[in-house]
């Protein structure tokens, strides 16, 4: 019962227990003392659920376990697992919510320190002291806030405010997911989906209507014209990473950003937009959208979510106004403000970028579930349908569809709104790209069908390597000029894989047989001839 319910704990009792044949629970002569859990605490910056919590259970109670008794266990469990996945979440920024704002200035003061520093020793012992080393790594947040926009084509047309924040989110993104960053499927919306003109609704110019295209005057078609521009990312946890810049003619500029995670994590969808209208900030909203029933969010984060809003918003906060469809996947921290004043802006600005940190922090300290037993599958169905109300709920939102109907259509409309802003779509998730086997291993645990499968991997392997051999080979033939590696891997590929060339060639060359002792092997010795 308890392996059904999830349990993973040693019990440790005050007496003796029996285990009676005919029975399915355990039955306890004598116990003594209170029933409580205690657990080993995982080491700092330790993603917990890697077998880094030891926990034992003293029981009180005589008698056989009840299943409310097993489900207060589990609760408990539960909860333990929480506080530890808070503290270590805490660990990342020493506690110190000011840092998650302040880390580009942070870092930048503590590089030019030491730059500093190394500016008073005497050149010759610059290099011995890795004086060019420090100076060429300059830290990424740094980096990140030099590049801002970047290469975005809408790069000095929209508002100070959302430049501001793109270049915090997307660069946080870079920073954080450093080793299992990538692009979110380009053939999914690369070259339809990128950028979207409303003066080329079928982008028929490839993504140059915005430097081509003269904008239309006021009272002309097309007016007034609307650009969307897209980034989509994905990585170990999140299966979108989703970073939206609007900009319509008449002045309205909007940014919107959904941080995905996958179907498997237990995270909230966090969630921000921030919208201007003739160069003022008319509504910023930003919200971790709950994938539990309820609206329930673990206790610490929301703790830490009072705590930024305490730290960086202003009164404007406490004055907010969540509309209908909002109000059945927003949390009850949820910050919805019309700002009236630069320090409303400048508040949010803050507020908006250290809450994404710290979210992005908590990240890295997940695990996915897994459907071993009847309480995680029943935690993984009620992540998808939270997930699926949030899209639900998301589309209900007429005020964005009107907007992108004016502009592209309806039909358009609908297959970008479900496509790009809001899909559902659990059994295809982008592939997890990471620079380990973990889940390679992970995959044959779960499929071990596929370890007898050798010969078959095998082949493959020889199939695409004659085949880029060709290539090369194939190039060389047709004059096109190969570097001289190439070509020795290629004959010495094909030797080796291909049984028809080796008798060919060892007929034409009986000396072949004796290169392959030689230092640069058969590949440089058919070069040669």
């Amino acid at each position: 019962a308890m392996a059904s319910l999830g349990l993973r704990t040693g019990i440790s009792c005050q007496g003796r227990s029996s285990w009676h044949p005919s029975s399915s629970q355990p039955t306890h002569p004598r116990y003594a003392g209170e029933c409580s859990t205690s657990y080993a605490r995982s080491a700092p910056g330790r993603r917990p659920g890697r077998g880094s919590s030891r926990s034992s259970i003293r029981c009180r109670a005589a008698g056989p376990w009840t299943k409310d008794d097993l489900e207060k266990l589990n609760q408990e469990v539960e909860q333990e697992k929480e506080a530890q996945l808070g503290e270590a979440w805490k660990e990342k920024f020493r506690g110190n919510v000011k840092s998650l704002e302040s880390y580009t200035e942070d870092q930048t003061m503590a590089w030019c320190d030491v730059m500093t520093e190394m500016a008073k020793l005497p050149r010759t012992e610059w290099e011995a002291n890795g004086a060019y080393e420090i100076a060429n790594r300059m830290p990424m947040a740094m980096a990140n806030e030099l590049i801002g926009m970047g290469t975005w084509r809408l790069k000095g047309d929209v508002d100070p405010a959302i430049e501001y924040l793109v270049g915090r989110l997307e660069g946080c993104w870079r920073e954080i997911c450093v080793d299992d960053i990538t692009l979110y499927p380009p053939s999914q919306w690369k070259g339809k989906y990128d950028i979207c003109d409303s003066m080329d609704p079928r982008n028929e110019l490839d993504g140059w209507s915005y430097a081509d295209v003269p904008h239309p005057e006021k009272g002309q078609e097309g007016y007034p014209r609307l650009i969307l521009e897209n980034r989509l990312y994905a990585s170990r946890v999140f299966r979108k990473l989703h970073l939206e810049v609007g900009w319509r003619q008449d002045g309205l500029q909007v940014l919107h950003a959904v941080l995905y995670p996958r179907y498997a994590y237990d995270m909230p969808i966090l969630a921000m937009d921030l919208v201007v209208a003739g160069g003022v900030v008319t509504l910023a909203i930003i919200d971790a959208c709950p994938v539990r029933k309820n609206k329930y969010l673990p206790p610490h984060y929301v703790q830490t979510m009072r705590e930024l809003q305490d730290t960086f918003l202003t009164d404007a906060a406490n004055a907010r106004t969540i509309p209908d469809w909002g109000d059945k996947i927003f949390s009850p921290a949820c910050v919805c403000i019309r700002p009236t004043s630069a320090a409303d802006v400048a508040g949010f600005l803050k507020y908006a970028v250290a809450l994404h940190r710290a979210h992005m922090m908590l990240s890295t300290l997940l695990e996915p579930i897994k459907p071993t037993d009847v309480r995680n599958r029943a935690r993984l169905a009620e992540i998808q349908e939270q997930h699926k109300s949030f899209v639900d709920n998301q589309l209900a939102n007429k005020k964005t569809s009107r907007v992108l109907e004016v502009a592209f259509g309806p039909e358009w409309t609908q297959d970008y709104m479900t496509r790009i802003m809001f899909d559902y779509a659990p059994g295809s998730e982008p592939p997890v790209v990471v620079d380990e086997l973990t889940p390679l291993y992970e995959y044959f645990d779960v499929h071990p069908e596929l370890g007898g499968q050798e010969e078959e991997v095998l082949e493959l392997l020889d199939e695409v390597a004659l085949s880029r051999a060709e290539e090369f080979l194939d190039a060389l033939a047709a004059g096109t000029n190969v570097r001289q590696d190439k070509v020795e891997w290629a004959l010495q590929t094909l030797y080796e894989r291909d049984p028809d060339f080796r008798a060919n060639v060892e007929l034409l060359l009986p000396g072949v047989a004796t290169a392959s002792g030689r230092k640069n092997g058969v590949g440089a010795y058919l070069a040669g001839h």
